[in-house]
């Protein structure tokens, strides 16, 4: 019998599933709630099947799952509109992992990836597609298309699956999207479930399991008879918002149990003071030399009053211009804009233009002025969004942009050193070592900067733990850079940073920067960078160096000195906008802390509205020359975070919190940490950044 062809089985699936959920289809609102509850593995599903829901963009969920003998630590996000990728971590307790008894069963370590192609209207359903373990081992592989479709108070779920969500898992798992073979579209089957919400809290499930566990691999295979009946029944409840609870019963033989929380990330968790803004009441008087420089000098305090710092205000009779450094707000149009509104309240009729310069380190960096009488229509409503965006003036600014104007009154030069404070909630992880697969560290770790003079910044902070398990059994190896950071991360309070770093303004759009000092926990010594902003700031170019020595463990200042360690990078960086989104690229070529010479990739997006950073990083070198086995072939990477503190506080600020997540601490593609790099120091403040989100001005 001549074989089918190996997509047949695949349109057919297709054209089955679009056809009865076009049948079924019924008004249905424009979201996915409320069926956007975690399958056992995290992402957005019934209990073992996905549906075609996704987690609302910037929606960060965290939880676990258990349905002997597996269980399911998970983690995901709404990373980009339609986008969820889910990590998880999947233990099967009735599988020993052959690394002893302190890592425990055999674990494994997985990212999904799910992509909703079409959202829910009245006349079609959701449409997804997603792809299981995209990675490594790839024990629990599978690739889907899945459409959801909403019918009252049920949503009702068919798909078609390859790997385990077919008829059989892939034997090819060891490389991604092995499924998507002849053999594995051949291997194509159904799959499907219905929600039913019952209540505003509490839904009820029921899906049709396709998995043939006795077809795992060896290392994941927890259930080797398979199951006892291909269909789970169970709830989820919403305990409060954001919490869920659910309870189970699946494979016909398993009490399931499940706890998952979900929180928009970058929005205030406290309810903020409030910070109305300055709105203009009547038309000032013209100025005067008599009356300018009092009248300077009020602006300046109401100005300051708003939580600004290094205020200066002046005037040539023309123009209105205010100086200063953003220190409250995440959002540098809502600062500039905040400036704005109070130099609109005191123009007189005389004056053409107002201005607001940002300043970082004493440094202008960027001015936007407007005439006041469009400034005035557009808080007002008067004039579109799109007229003020051309109306309003946005460029970079050097020191000497005051010169040839006459001044007639000046307020606010003063010499005092500026300095900040906090405290940062730190957690720090060591994942994976054969001495225990999930090592961490939680503390405070406060923190204190203060600028000296023109560019100068000098920090300091200190790590206090309160709890850390952080230990390894892996023996030291003499070139190790960072698999012995948990030397680092013990329970004694110790000194993280004391460094000062001098930022250079080589032209108007060109930086460099010297460092010396205690950059982390590890490593101390003296590094340099140059930067280059090309165009309107969304391209920079530039390269960085570091040379330093390591840090001798559980000692406030001494450093080993037998071994010195360099970095020699050159940087690149792009920052675009595609569909409205706020994404920035990087690559660096060069030689790293541990020697290997080649390529790192950092993807980032910044979501406009809270300031929240989220991020990935990728490398690609040559390890050939390590030591240690386990860092051949290997390319570090991991996830990370930027938090504005903004969300635990009731007050404004701009600090942000960093935090990031790898899989392994190995020494591929090391760099040292610096606090204040360049990009972060002035990428923010380039025309180009700022122009593509100028209407934040009117808050």
């Amino acid at each position: 019998m001549a074989q089918r062809p190996f997509v047949h089985v695949l349109v057919r699936h297709l054209c089955l599933l679009l056809a009865v959920m076009t049948v079924l289809a019924a008004p249905a609102r424009a979201t996915d709630r409320p069926f956007i509850g975690a399958a056992n593995w995290g992402g957005t599903g019934l209990y073992e099947i996905p549906n075609a829901r996704v987690l609302e963009d910037g929606v960060f969920r965290v939880g676990y799952g258990q349905a002997d003998p597996f269980g399911w630590y998970t983690v995901g996000m709404g990373v980009l509109p339609r986008l969820e990728i889910t990590g998880r971590y999947t233990e099967i307790s009735n599988i020993p992992s052959g690394l002893g008894e302190d890592f425990g069963a055999n674990k494994d370590k997985a990212v999904d990836f799910k992509f909703q192609l079409l959202r829910e209207s009245d006349n079609f359903p959701a449409l997804a597609v997603g792809i299981h373990d995209a990675q490594g081992t790839r024990l629990f592989p599978a690739e889907y298309l899945v459409a959801s479709k909403r019918l009252g108070p049920l949503d009702l779920t068919l798909g078609v699956g390859t790997g385990r969500l077919g008829d059989g898992a892939t034997e090819a798992g060891d490389r991604a999207l092995a499924v998507l073979s002849k053999e594995g579209l051949e291997s194509a089957g159904p799959f499907g479930g219905i929600e039913w919400a019952v209540h505003e809290r509490v839904n009820l499930l029921a899906e049709y399991n396709p998995i043939d566990y006795e077809k795992d691999k060896g290392s994941a295979k927890g259930v080797p008879k398979g199951a006892d009946w291909p269909v789970n029944l169970g709830a989820r409840i919403e305990v409060f918002h954001g919490l869920e609870v659910g309870l189970s019963w699946q494979r016909g033989d398993t009490v399931g149990v499940s706890a998952h929380f979900n929180l928009l990330m970058g929005k205030s968790i406290l309810p903020k003071q409030p910070d109305p803004p300055v709105w203009k009441t009547g038309e000032a008087p013209p100025f005067s030399e008599e009356t300018a420089q009092s009248r300077m000098e009020a602006i300046r305090k109401e100005i300051q009053q708003l939580g600004f710092k290094r205020v200066a205000v002046f005037t040539d009779g023309r123009f209105l211009t205010a100086e200063f450094a953003n220190t409250k707000y995440v959002s540098n149009q809502k600062a500039a804009g905040r400036v704005l509104r109070v130099l609109l309240a005191h123009a007189p009729a005389g004056i053409e233009r107002i201005e607001a310069v940002i300043t970082k380190q004493r440094m202008p960096l960027l001015r936007v002025s407007i005439r006041p009488g469009h400034f005035d229509d557009y808080l007002l409503g008067k004039m579109r969004p799109d007229i003020f965006e051309e109306l309003v003036k946005v460029e970079t600014v050097s020191s000497g942009y005051l010169d040839g104007r006459r001044i007639m009154a000046r307020a606010g030069e003063n010499r005092q050193i500026d300095y900040d404070w906090g405290v940062k909630p730190e957690y720090d992880t060591f994942l994976n070592d054969p001495s225990g697969v999930f090592r961490y560290r939680v503390g405070v770790k406060p923190w204190v900067q203060a600028g000296l003079w023109k560019g100068g910044a000098f920090r300091a902070a200190y790590m206090i733990p309160f709890y850390s398990n952080i230990e390894s059994s892996n023996p030291d190896t003499p070139d190790a850079v960072r698999s012995d950071a948990w030397k680092y991360q013990g329970d004694e309070p110790s000194l993280t940073h004391l460094s000062y770093d001098q930022t250079l303004r080589l032209s108007e759009r060109v930086f460099s920067r010297v460092s010396t000092g205690y950059f982390e926990p590890m490593y101390a010594g003296v590094g340099g960078e140059v930067l280059a902003f090309q165009g309107k700031g969304n391209i920079a170019l530039g390269a960085e160096s570091d040379w330093v020595r390591k840090r001798v463990p559980g000692t406030a200042v001494e450093l080993y000195d037998d071994e010195d360690y360099y970095t020699i990078l050159g940087n690149a960086y792009y920052r675009f906008y595609p569909f409205g989104l706020d994404l920035m690229v990087k690559a660096q070529y060069g030689r790293f802390l541990g020697g290997d010479t080649g390529f790192r990739f950092e993807a980032k997006r910044t979501y406009r509205d809270s300031g929240l950073e989220l991020g990935a990083w990728y490398s690609i070198t040559d390890t050939d020359d390590f030591q240690a086995e386990f860092n051949r072939d290997y390319n570090d990477k991991g996830v990370f975070i930027r938090m504005p503190a903004r969300m635990f506080t009731l007050r404004e600020t701009n600090v942000m919190y960093d935090y990031s997540l790898k899989p392994w601490n190995r020494d591929v593609a090391a760099t040292v940490s610096h606090y204040n790099p360049l990009f972060e120091h002035a990428g923010n403040l380039m025309p180009g950044v700022f122009e593509e989100n100028v209407r934040q001005v009117e808050k």
